[in-house]
């Protein structure tokens, strides 16, 4: 089957007791370290193309291969993801959460991202609050995507294009803010693969990587199987239908909850 699978990634651990430290509502999308360095040398055995993130932007975009991607910005993509990327000469997209930048515990710092930056990771927003985008008002959702691009470039340096919105959530009339904004590409959490619609005008799909997700099942992500894909997307689809009907609040306190 042909399209770009888009891996999408959050926290890295390598101990015990870094899991522990997580927050429990992040822990189920926290991937072992060992388990993220075997997804990539997977992917690098089975000759899975493993795509730049600018793939995107190209006038002729690639119909086959994986991209990786990593929400929110914490520590873990740095101190883990960072090395074992670059140890294999693979690059990805970092989506950060600026008001987290510094000042979370177990998050990033900006030296750390302009050190990815400069050695070829691509920087993105990840608004400036991880608020909900559906839940706010237009000047809102304009402060998050122009304050969050323009703390970013003056941080790092980095030519900022691309926005993953939090939570996967938004309304399409904010994909034009986003684009006046100065982004070129959009990204969800929706399941689904990417066949060269602009990226502007569709948000890109992603596949998440969860703390078990086994290797045989990545493995069939990274090819595109449309059995796999065909459930997971049924699946996401039930979510987001109980999500409008209780509301962001609700199914955020439950997913919390149940989390824990």
């Amino acid at each position: 089957m042909s399209g770009i699978v888009v891996f999408m990634y959050h926290a890295l651990y390598r101990t015990d007791a870094e899991y522990q430290a997580l927050d429990p509502a992040d822990r189920p999308y926290a991937v072992r370290l060992q388990a993220f360095e075997e997804q990539l040398d997977r992917l690098q055995e089975s000759g899975v193309p493993i795509l730049e993130p600018e793939v995107f932007e190209a006038k002729t975009p690639k119909r086959r291969g994986v991209v990786l991607t990593f929400d929110d910005g914490h520590g873990s993509n740095y101190v883990y993801a960072f090395p074992a990327l670059a140890a294999r000469g693979l690059r990805a997209l970092f989506f950060v959460t600026t008001d987290f930048i510094g000042r979370r515990r177990g998050f990033c710092d900006w030296a750390g991202l302009r050190t990815m930056a400069d050695a070829g990771m691509v920087l993105g927003s990840h608004g400036c609050s991880h608020r909900f985008l559906d839940d706010l008002t237009d000047d809102e959702v304009r402060g998050e995507f122009e304050g969050s691009r323009a703390v970013i470039a003056r941080e790092t340096g980095a030519r900022v294009t691309a926005i993953s919105f939090p939570g996967g959530r938004f309304r399409t009339r904010q994909l034009a803010l986003a684009r006046s904004a100065g982004y070129r590409m959009c990204f969800s959490s929706r399941i689904g693969v990417w066949r060269g619609a602009s990226p502007g005008s569709r948000p890109v799909p992603r596949i998440p990587v969860r703390a078990d997700t086994p290797i045989d099942l990545y493995a069939r992500y990274a090819v595109a199987d449309v059995g796999l894909l065909i459930r997971a997307h049924t699946g996401d689809g039930l979510k987001r239908l109980v999500r409008r009907i209780i509301g962001n609040r609700l199914y955020h306190a439950l997913y919390e909850k149940l989390s824990v």
